[in-house]
């Protein structure tokens, strides 16, 4: 399986969803500014350690900070992606239109994420009972929805001539329908769960995620074995 090599698209959508994100936390910190105490403790003084406290601004500017850092990473990664595959010589998937939905999806649903746990940080200074755990097993919640509906659109394809890559390819591809219902399905039972009880609807997103994710690469692997066998045995 071998493709032509295109020019790296520039990740449009990345930097949409991360100034969405990144402007929702600057115009929240603003509003809330003033009701926010000063410095926080976060961990009482005692053994060898002295009060944890932390400021206002630092607390303002955290999720802000993480958030343009992942966003530059998801950013620049077509390219760092590009790079190491020709400078190592290692097939990886090609950065085409699809990859580029699958990455605007990942940083609209990690913004959301952060955008929650700002929300969380600047309650603990201004104290107004905003219900955090909830609303970040939703937030996790739609990131698994998101990562769902956009899977099965990764179309993987690797530039190689390795018989054993072409056919775990081949068995990702058979799979990354069935994969994208269970995140979605996953993700939408973490939401409906976090209404009544938001630590078992994190432990059910948590940890349907990671089952999700060997039971994936485990039936990849197995395919592609059986695939590259049968392929060796009837060329």
């Amino acid at each position: 399986m071998t493709t032509k090599s295109r020019p790296t698209r520039f990740p449009v959508g990345v930097v949409v969803a991360a100034a969405i994100a990144l402007t929702f936390m600057i115009i929240w910190s603003a509003v809330h500014w003033s009701q926010m105490a000063p410095t926080i403790v976060t961990r009482e003084a005692g053994g060898n350690h002295g009060a944890s406290i932390v400021s206002r601004g630092f607390s303002a500017a955290a999720m802000p900070g993480t958030l343009a850092l992942t966003s530059s990473l998801l950013t620049i990664s077509p390219w760092v992606h590009q790079k190491f595959s020709s400078l190592t010589g290692i097939p990886l998937p090609r950065y085409d239109r699809s990859a580029a939905r699958v990455l605007t999806a990942v940083q609209a649903g990690l913004g959301l994420v952060m955008c929650t746990a700002h929300v969380f940080i600047v309650d603990l200074h201004t104290a107004a009972g905003i219900p955090a755990v909830k609303l970040m097993a939703m937030s996790l919640g739609a990131l698994f929805v998101l990562l769902g509906v956009y899977f099965p659109i990764a179309q993987t394809d690797v530039e190689t001539n390795n018989a054993w890559i072409e056919a775990f390819v081949v068995a990702q591809r058979s799979l990354s329908r069935s994969v994208g219902i269970a995140l979605a399905g996953v993700g939408l039972a973490t939401i409906a769960v976090a209404a009544t009880s938001p630590w078992r609807a994190l432990a059910i997103g948590c940890g349907g995620m990671v089952a999700i994710s060997v039971v994936f690469l485990v039936i990849c692997l197995v395919k592609a074995n059986r695939l590259h066998g049968l392929k060796h045995r009837h060329p």
